[in-house]
Order: structure tokens, then C-alpha cells, then sequence
């Protein structure tokens, strides 16, 4: 009788397939060959029975230990039969196992083709990263020495601008103080020089060029034309208040505005005849502090300024309706 290996495990995995097979193959091999010894016993037992004896029939002992030897022997080839069908269904078992793990091995294959070439890819992918983050790290430190260099120059353009607005303080104060000594010059004015008596007149003095510049329109048309276009704004600033003027209903109003930050000054004289009462009007009030008219104007106007004060040294600039600025001599 085989003895069975009940405690025999079968690995499952795709790796244990092949000793699997190998094992099976050898209990098959083991299990034809004992079967086949038990089947050459048998045949040399049945050849060892006689037919019949010579009164015809076996003796009852011996035809009773005959039934039992035979009974024993086929009960022997099921439970062999048995054997041989369960291991032809582990070996049908093993081979579906083997053909599966084939093909669960070629799939791994597969993926890890894929997954190699996709880790190639990456690491291109991060090379090409890497470099353009090289590339970054320059632009970005060149863009930060760009940036110190824009600073820099920044602070001292802060720094010249500061320079500028002090000096236009100062400026701005002594126009206040000489339009104060004005005034009160205007209210109490010096006595006129006796002239010296002599016999004879003193020649007449040839008349000094004017130095420096005054700016004035061609008529008061012209500035109230270029104000209702709005090309030209006129300003009145008495200390730290400014009026600008505007055309309502084709009259010209002053109206409170904010303080102008560049302008070009007119002198008092230059101005339109009734343009302070039309001030003192709008407002309400007398103004008593000096007044200084300002004027902005368009950027052709300011470059033909610019021109005619680069060639000579004084005169009247005469604006014209149209923004052309003519100088006349003073």
C-alpha cells in the first residue's frame, strides 16, 4: 500500500511552480512503478491459482483466502486509481498554476520594461529640470543685482529729488517774501529822487536790454480760448490756497483746486485786467495775502519756450491762441 504525504503543501506563488511540477512528476514516477509491481504480484499470484484441481473444484480454504487475496488486490488498485486521479488533478493543477504564473511573470516583465523606461524618462525629465532651474538660479540673481543697481539709483534720484524740493521751498519762500516787499512798496511807495538843478540837462542814458523773462498771452481771448479747450490751466495761490480757473457759461469763475506741482509763473501785470475782482468774486473775499499766478501749459507751448530761452537772454513770451509762443524784446 502507498503511503500517503499528507503534510505535502503546494506553493501557489509563480516562483515555487517549478518544484512543484518536479515533485508531482516524481510521485507520479513513483506511483506507476509501485503500481506496476503490485499488478506483476498479482499476475504471478493469479498464474499460481490452478484452474481446477482434480476433483473439480478448489478446496474451501484455499477459494476463501483467493476472494480475500483478490478483494485485498482491487481494493488496493481503486485506492491506487484514487492516487492516480488525484495526482493527475494536481498535475493538471500545477500546470494551470504554471501557465498562469507564465503569464503573471510575462505581464511582471511588462511593467517592469515600462516602469524602467518610464524611470529613463524621469530622469531625463529631471536632468532637463535641473538644468533650466540652473538657468533660473542666474537669471534670478542677475535680476537681483538689476533690481540693488535700480535701488541704488532710486535713492539717489530720492536723494536729488529732495535736493530739488528744498531748493523749490526756499524758492517758493523768497517769492513769498519779495511779492510781501512788493506789496508794501506797492501800499507805500518811495519818494521820487529831487533831480539835481544844473545848467545844462544831463544827457539822457542809453537804455539797459531787459534781463530775463516774462510771460504773458496775446489777449485775454486767447487764454480763456485755451482754457475752454483745456489745454491751458491758470492758477492764483495765495500761501498754501490755489484757485483754478474755469469757464462757466462762457464766464471765467475761480475755483478752490489743489495745490499745482509744476507751473510757470506770470507776473501780476501779465495777467487779463479784471481776472482778481472775478477771483474776489468766486471766493467771496478780498485776498490779502500776495498772489502768484501760475500757468500750465501744453507739451508744445513748454518745448517753444524752452527754444527761445536757449537763444537769448530776456523778453516777453507771447503765447497765441494757437499755443505758438513768440518773444518780443523787452
Amino acid at each position: 500500500m502507498i503511503a500517503r504525504r499528507n503534510s505535502r503543501t503546494y506553493s501557489t506563488t509563480a516562483g515555487g511552480a517549478g518544484s512543484d511540477t518536479d515533485a508531482l512528476q516524481t510521485d507520479v514516477m513513483r506511483f506507476m512503478s509501485i503500481l506496476g509491481l503490485c499488478l506483476m504480484a498479482l499476475f504471478a499470484l493469479v498464474q499460481a491459482i490452478p484452474l481446477q484441481d482434480t476433483n473439480g473444484a478448489l478446496p474451501e480454504p484455499a477459494a476463501q483466502k483467493l476472494r480475500q487475496t483478490i478483494g485485498f488486490q482491487q481494493q488496493r488498485a481503486q485506492r491506487l486509481q484514487a492516487d492516480l486521479n488525484r495526482l493527475s488533478a494536481q498535475l493538471r493543477e500545477v500546470n494551470e498554476r504554471n501557465s498562469h504564473a507564465r503569464l503573471a511573470l510575462s505581464s511582471t516583465q511588462q511593467q517592469l520594461t515600462r516602469l524602467v523606461d518610464q524611470t529613463e524618462q524621469a530622469r531625463s525629465d529631471r536632468d532637463h529640470l535641473t538644468a533650466e532651474l540652473g538657468i533660473l538660479h542666474d537669471r534670478l540673481a542677475q535680476g537681483r543685482k538689476e533690481l540693488t543697481g535700480i535701488q541704488r539709483a532710486t535713492q539717489q534720484k530720492q536723494q536729488s529729488l529732495q535736493q530739488l524740493q528744498r531748493r523749490l521751498d526756499a524758492s517758493r519762500k523768497q517769492l513769498h517774501d519779495i511779492g510781501q516787499r512788493a506789496t508794501a512798496l506797492q501800499i507805500n511807495p518811495a519818494p521820487a529822487p529831487i533831480p539835481p538843478v544844473a545848467d545844462k540837462p544831463p544827457a539822457p542814458l542809453p537804455k539797459a536790454h531787459k534781463q530775463g523773462f516774462t510771460l504773458r498771452f496775446a489777449s485775454a481771448e486767447a487764454l480763456e480760448r485755451m482754457v475752454a479747450a483745456g489745454t491751458v490751466s491758470l492758477y492764483a495761490m495765495a500761501g498754501k490756497q490755489a484757485w483754478r480757473l474755469s469757464l462757466a457759461k462762457g464766464r471765467p469763475v475761480f475755483a478752490p483746486g489743489t495745490f499745482p506741482a509744476w507751473f510757470h509763473e506770470m507776473a501780476s501785470s501779465t495777467v487779463p485786467v479784471g481776472y482778481l475782482s472775478n477771483l474776489e468774486k468766486s471766493i467771496g473775499q478780498r485776498v490779502r495775502s500776495p498772489l502768484v499766478w501760475g500757468v500750465q501749459l501744453p507739451p508744445a507751448t513748454r518745448q517753444g519756450i524752452a527754444s527761445l530761452t536757449h537763444d537769448h537772454s530776456g523778453g516777453d513770451l507771447v503765447i497765441e491762441a494757437d499755443g505758438r509762443v513768440t518773444l518780443e524784446p523787452g
